[in-house]
């Protein structure tokens, strides 16, 4: 392949600005990108990572300079608001502000504790000022998958009510250098996402669930773990105060995982083996697990952004470019007292990508379908502004004909090589060959 340019917005923009306009194969192929502004891209990534922004976290001081900014730079660009007249869609969160106990742990060769940050994380879905588990049975289920459709259920055989489930990040076969498995190999499913771990623990009725961490499979250090899991949390408000969830959820580090499982005779390297397997049974430890939380609780709306490029002919079919606004805030400090984790790469980039994109299609002129430009919030808490989008549409998504998201930009120079995880699931794919 020729080599890419420096950052991948121009690929997103040659995939799309295709897919914005109708006719042929070759018709839609011949389209040319529109032309990116390097002093976009470098100005609004520095403004959005700059220590005035806080971090953007959702629902601070941060947003509503972030929120602004965006609009600003849409409307300035020549985009319209794009929902219903406003540049906004409120998404309803709930913040929960922890405050953790140790993790005991009882049953064993010998009284066991886990300490919060070192060993562990702890936090709740449900909200409420007071969450406590008392004696819950701990059951070490692998991967914590229940895939029907793949032949595979880390649950079968055992009931999990009101135990913690010890869970492994990751699929089973991540190791697998290739595409090949019953997970993809080395293509992440959303069965190895830690967000479907949580939700298929309380569908199981598991009291708590607690993911072992691994820097590898999980592809971060602990640090990002501390500092994404303490402090204040995000989550959808829900009117029933999400209580069908895990009294607990959280982390553990790797190292407290193995002193887990041997003071219980078990070792964490065999069983990590065996749960690589089909048809492996879960592992009842003989342990019983008790932790509690209070919490601070928080209900406000923080916001998606949106602006909406009109097409001509074709103005009520859509194509949709996002990327998220916000990143984690303040965090711990480091040696030299810095709280702030600024998030340049992740991601304001993405967001002065959209922002960049945005410029070039008002520049190229009106295309055939109308194109939207969506930066969400919340990503960092479980993908939730785009969530809520997904779940609340502004525009049809029957009606919505191809989208590129953008999640850290290349900021390391030319590439040659493009690399699609999963070939086969888009349509998108044979644009992305054209444009490479």
């Amino acid at each position: 392949m020729r080599p890419l340019t420096r950052l991948s917005p121009i690929l997103a923009a040659a995939c799309l600005a295709a897919c914005a306009q109708t006719g042929s194969a070759p018709e839609r192929a011949a389209v040319a990108p529109p032309q990116i502004s390097q002093a976009t891209l470098t100005t609004v990534t520095q403004i959005l990572s700059s220590d005035a922004y806080e971090g953007r976290a959702p629902t601070t001081p941060g947003e509503e300079k972030t929120v602004r900014l965006i609009a600003d730079r849409f409307e300035k660009a020549g985009l319209q608001p794009g929902n219903n007249g406003s540049w906004h869609q409120n998404v309803p969160l709930v913040e929960t502000t922890a405050t953790p106990t140790a993790l005991r742990i009882t049953g064993g060769k010998a009284p066991l504790t886990l300490n919060y940050r070192t060993d562990m994380v702890a936090n709740s879905y449900q909200v409420q000022p007071r969450v406590s588990l008392d004696n819950s049975d701990v059951v070490f289920v692998g991967y914590g998958i229940n895939a029907p459709e793949r032949g595979w259920n880390d649950y079968a055989g055992v009931d999990v009510r009101g135990k913690t489930v010890i869970i492994l990040v990751n699929d089973p076969d991540y190791e697998t250098q290739g595409l090949q498995g019953t997970f993809g190999g080395r293509a992440m499913t959303y069965y190895g996402r830690w967000t479907y771990k949580y939700e298929e623990a309380a569908r199981q009725g598991a009291a708590a669930a607690l993911i072992v961490h691994d820097e590898v499979p999980a592809a971060y250090p602990w640090g990002v773990v501390t500092s994404s899991w303490t402090g204040p949390q995000y989550n959808m408000d829900d009117p029933n105060n999400h209580m069908d969830q895990s009294k607990i959820i959280g982390w553990v580090t790797n190292d407290a995982a193995r002193r887990l499982l041997a003071n219980a005779g078990q070792d964490l390297g065999t069983l990590t083996a065996a749960a690589k397997r089909p048809g492996f049974k879960a592992v009842p430890l003989g342990t019983r697990a008790s932790v509690s939380l209070t919490q601070k609780i928080k209900r406000q709306a923080s916001r998606n952004v949106i602006g909406i490029l009109p097409g001509t002919t074709r103005p009520n079919e859509y194509v949709i470019y996002t990327a998220h606004w916000d990143h984690l805030g303040r965090c711990d400090p480091d040696p030299d007292g810095d709280d702030i984790c600024n998030g340049a790469l992740d991601n304001a980039t993405g967001t002065a990508g959209l922002i960049a994109l945005a410029e070039a299609h008002v520049r190229a002129g009106r295309p055939e379908r109308s194109i939207i430009f969506l930066a969400v919030t919340a990503e960092e808490s479980g993908l939730l502004g785009s969530r809520f989008y997904g779940e609340n549409p502004v525009y049809p998504l029957a009606q919505t004909v191809g989208g590129v998201n953008m999640d850290g930009l290349n900021i390391i120079g030319n590439t040659r090589d493009l690399v699609v995880v999963g070939p086969g699931k888009s349509e998108l794919e044979d644009y992305f060959k054209r444009a490479a």
